[in-house]
């Protein structure tokens, strides 16, 4: 290994986890733009236009070669899997916010770190260490606590982001395989034509009509979700899966902020006791995980 191959993988590693740092962090803000229109339209119709911007994003950028490109693609299978997934778990998420705070639903949501990293040590033959599998249970006993069986009932609300979270580490773990040899507008683009074929399937026929607010707010979110969705790509090709899904808890925070911003909630302290434990765990795997790094570039 020459001089300069420690640094440089160093520095990969703190820009994709500063990448996917900046991804959720935006996904927290469209997930706020979101629940700001949730109660007043149709998920798979918010959903439909946001995927139409991004889509309109992709073509104005790569032009006809990110069509080309996904038509000559040997993982089509792979990318429809995971747009499936990924619209399997933004549809449930979103429709359980129309039951629950921002803050309640984004810590339940944040299993999904967890699931992925499991499932990264299965499928991806990621390695399984006392860390991973201590923040793993630490966040499982985070979620439980933010769901406070004593003060609210987990009905369906509670179970479909716990669905979506699921749905989610599985795309996660197919992104991860995808990004080794697809370009990242293409899944971007790919993600989003999936999303707008079965969301306009649903939508279209039922539509109702949108003030302007309601429009802006759908257009906003469709670009700040394209440019996360696309740093997202980009920051799973320099990170695997199970470290890139511990970066995910740094945007829990940001749920809390909007969530009394914008609505002013104020979840009950078992909320803000699940978070700090789910945070917690998250931290201290990226941590084990940067350790563990240093110690393989280190070596003789």
């Amino acid at each position: 290994m020459n001089a300069q191959a420690p640094v440089q993988i160093e520095a990969a590693s703190l820009k994709g986890m500063g990448l996917g740092i900046g991804a959720y962090s935006l996904f927290s803000l469209h997930d706020a733009m979101v629940k700001g229109v949730i109660t007043e339209l149709p998920a798979p119709q918010i959903l439909f236009v946001r995927s139409i911007v991004i889509l309109t994003l992709c073509i104005a950028i790569g032009r006809t070669s990110v069509i080309t490109d996904l038509w000559r693609s040997s993982n089509r299978l792979l990318i429809l899997g995971r747009g499936l997934m990924t619209l399997a778990a933004w549809v449930m998420y979103y429709s359980a916010g129309r039951d629950l705070q921002l803050a309640e639903m984004t810590t339940l949501y944040y299993f999904a770190p967890i699931l992925t990293t499991i499932l990264a040590v299965i499928f991806l033959k990621e390695q399984l260490t006392l860390a991973r599998v201590g923040a793993a249970s630490i966040g499982f006993f985070g979620v439980l606590v933010a769901a406070n069986p004593g003060g609210f009932t987990i009905g369906w609300p509670v179970a479909m982001v716990l669905a979506a979270a699921l749905c989610w580490a599985i795309a996660m773990i197919l992104m991860r395989t995808i990004s080794k040899s697809d370009r990242t507008i293409v899944q971007v683009f790919a993600q989003n034509l999936i999303h707008a074929i079965a969301m306009g399937i649903i939508a279209i026929p039922l539509w109702e009509g949108m003030a302007l607010r309601e429009i802006a707010l759908c257009v906003a979110a469709g670009l700040v979700g394209g440019l996360g969705q696309y740093t997202l790509v980009e920051s799973a090709r320099l990170v695997p899966a199970s470290v890139l899904g511990t970066v995910e808890y740094g945007a829990l925070l940001w749920a809390f902020v909007f969530g009394y911003l914008f609505w002013g909630e104020m979840p009950a302290t078992t909320v803000y006791v699940g978070a700090f434990l789910v945070v917690a765990a998250g931290l201290t795997l990226a941590l084990s995980e940067r350790r563990g790094r240093r110690e393989i570039i280190d070596a003789p």
